[in-house]
């Protein structure tokens, strides 16, 4: 059976990678004056932490995660903080009176649910009037890279899409989940993300560890895998690895 696909040092890894892009999704919550926002499938808590330094202080942040372990993470980042606090609490349904909160933030949360749509409106629920709602996602079908091994890329890209991530086409669907649930003002903001070395790929999308994990529940055959990881290591010792994936943001107001 597949694990899932992160962990601390998956997240910790791609937050790096991610730094521009989540410095640019805290701008919609920074002119919010008092109430409380929301950090769903929080992680390891830094973008609780970032946010919190940039909101007022009649602001406060909540971090929601499943996790215990990467909560307790957060919290030890987050010591001796005053306006930011963290839930063990699962997504749906979430603690908190119709129309009582003033922001949800979530980053790569809903592709790893199989009830993305009732958590869409979940978070409408809770939303104050007018409130945004900003969800970043990873198009996982979008996955490129620049080997001769198309049809084996082709399989490993349908496992990533189809199989190994719970909800791979998240990201093409979202405008639909917010638009079924009767968010406005839907915007879709696309960010190509370049890995110019197969260290890099490891790191932010563990490539070889997912051609073998394809291997294993037999999405590929073992001597695919082998030829696929061939070419990738070909290609960055001669200087001409390349391999993209897309990032969206996608910002919507109840």
């Amino acid at each position: 059976m597949a694990s899932k696909h992160y962990d601390i040092n998956y997240l910790e890894n791609t937050g790096k990678t991610l730094k521009n892009l989540k410095e640019y999704s805290y701008h919609t919550f920074t002119t919010i004056t008092g109430g409380t926002i929301i950090d769903l499938g929080c992680g390891t808590g830094g973008d609780v932490v970032n946010l919190a330094a940039l909101v007022p202080d009649d602001v406060k942040l909540v971090g929601i995660d499943h996790d215990r372990v990467m909560l307790d993470k957060a919290r030890s980042l987050s010591a001796g903080k005053k306006n930011l606090e963290f839930i063990t609490a699962e997504v749906y349904p979430l603690p908190y009176e119709t129309g009582s909160i003033a922001g949800i933030r979530a980053e790569r949360l809903i592709q790893h649910l199989s009830n993305a749509q009732e958590v869409i409106a979940e978070t409408h629920r809770v939303l104050k009037k007018g409130g945004p709602l900003l969800i970043v996602e990873t198009d996982w079908h979008s996955l490129a890279f620049y080997t001769s091994q198309h049809a084996v890329e082709k399989k490993i890209n349908d496992f990533l899409t189809n199989s190994k991530v719970k909800n791979g086409l998240a990201a093409r669907n979202l405008t639909s989940y917010l638009e079924t649930c009767g968010f406005n003002n839907i915007k879709i903001e696309l960010f190509p993300i370049i890995f110019p070395s197969l260290k890099d790929a490891n790191d932010n999308l563990w490539i070889e560890r997912i051609a073998d994990e394809a291997a294993d529940m037999n999405f590929i055959t073992q001597v695919e895998s082998d030829l696929f990881k061939q070419a990738l290591q070909i290609a960055d010792e001669k200087k001409y690895f390349a391999c993209s994936i897309n990032l969206i943001i996608v910002s919507a107001f109840k």
